[in-house]
């Protein structure tokens, strides 16, 4: 159960890991987009774009949609690809919807802003002037919160609706007994963003608004926050040079607080040990590195609990002045399964090698402790139900004259 929650928390946010070296298909997204305004004929909605993640420039489209009271039977807006929307007489009654899609030099990732609405006629007797926020945690065994709102004028009354919706935060269906301002997530929530119906009333006048969508809501036995890529660490390995880790891409409930620690290990990647004080993102390569292969360790800390993601093993370093180094580890591309292949690019040396061989290793699921897989000699290598449960590395070394240096590929995720 902890596996499936973990799953749809990753996928909520939209971080879509695919390939041996699990890298993201589009930019990741930290923060979703919004929507803000008044929503009522001939104001004008404006959209927030969200928080994205990216290592390449990153372009965004929109496009507004109208759907029905519960957020179902969307129709794309005819020509609203602008990141704004100016509401007409044919949205009076109807939820506004809006995605965002963020293209980078990987792919394309699309997000979706909480629905807003219904929308009231022109000049109404009561108009929600900011949409009600959903507070608290999703997650099996808490508790919601939702707001009243702003309200113009200030209403006599309020009343409360929630509802579960798709993990879009559309096509939503009211929960049956659920009309308090505070909201219990329950079972059969998991999977599901929440939004609550905020109903206000004004003498005879009555007019309703939709909260914002919680995230998508996770069973109560998730511990900690998951990863959908993993650390990763850059630089030149020789001695005396500056690398730096990555966090990689998290998914979590509430903030996230990020610990570092760098490891210095054999050639194989085992008999690892911490180095002392090596704590931050960035670590300075010292004697006592050559010859070694390095390994950074984030571990994340949610509400719910502490997790921890491993880079793949780097190196192993080179003295300071090497004929020959690794400037950019080589990298895998292909399918961890049995039966699929996995190739490994060169990586980036200085200078040019002139020879190049290779050698395939099988590692533990975290990419240590490595030993030589007999025969696996070539660039590509078929994956063997041998392999199932350990992730698979290349050690691709250079030969330039009389000088040879290996540099460890990045690790596939372990075999399935």
């Amino acid at each position: 159960m902890a596996a499936r929650s973990a799953g749809i928390l990753a996928l909520a946010l939209g971080l879509l890991a695919t390939g041996a070296g699990a890298r993201t298909l589009g930019p990741g997204i930290t923060a979703q987009p919004t929507v803000s305004g008044i929503a009522e004929t001939g104001s004008r909605l404006a959209a927030g774009r969200g928080t994205w993640t990216s290592a390449t420039a990153v372009s965004y489209t929109y496009q507004w949609y109208r759907c029905d009271g519960a957020g179902a039977h969307c129709s794309s807006i005819h020509g609203a690809t602008a990141p704004g929307l100016t509401l007409g007489k044919k949205d009076v009654g109807k939820t506004i919807g809006l995605t965002v899609t963020a293209t980078d030099a990987t792919g394309s990732t699309s997000a979706y802003a909480s629905l807003v609405g219904p929308v009231a006629r022109a000049k109404p007797l009561l108009v929600s002037t900011a949409q009600p926020q959903v507070t608290g945690l999703a997650v099996e065994g808490k508790q919601l919160q939702v707001t009243a709102g702003a309200w113009r004028p200030a209403p006599t009354r309020l009343s409360y609706a929630w509802r579960r919706c798709n993990a879009n935060g559309r096509v939503c269906a009211a929960i049956t007994g659920a009309n308090a301002s505070a909201y219990l997530v329950a079972a059969a929530d998991v999977g599901h963003a929440l939004v609550a119906l905020v109903r206000a009333g004004f003498g005879t006048t009555t007019q309703a608004a939709l909260s914002t969508a919680s995230p998508v809501a996770i069973g109560g036995d998730v511990a900690g926050p998951s990863h959908s890529a993993p650390p990763a660490i850059r630089g030149v390995a020789r001695r005396g040079v500056q690398l730096t880790g990555s966090t990689g891409l998290w998914s979590g409930i509430g903030s996230l607080v990020y610990k570092y620690q760098w490891y210095r290990c054999n050639g194989d990647g085992a008999h690892c040990s911490a180095i002392h004080g090596a704590t931050k993102t960035t670590y300075r390569t010292v004697p006592a590195d050559s010859g070694k292969t390095l390994g950074f360790t984030v571990r994340a800390t949610d509400s719910t609990g502490t997790a921890s993601a491993y880079s793949s093993l780097f190196g192993p370093v080179a003295p300071a002045y090497p004929a020959v180094t690794s400037a950019a580890a080589p990298t895998l591309s292909g399918s961890a399964q049995p039966g699929s292949a996995l190739s490994v690019d060169t990586g980036l040396w200085r200078p040019r090698a002139g020879t190049l061989s290779y050698a395939w290793r099988r590692c533990n699921p975290n990419g240590r402790i490595c030993s030589p897989i007999a025969g696996a000699t070539a660039a590509t290598y078929a994956v063997t139900a041998a392999d199932v449960g350990h992730a698979l590395v290349a050690v691709v070394s250079a030969t330039l004259g009389p000088a040879t240096q290996a540099a460890y590929s990045t690790a596939s995720p372990p075999v399935s």
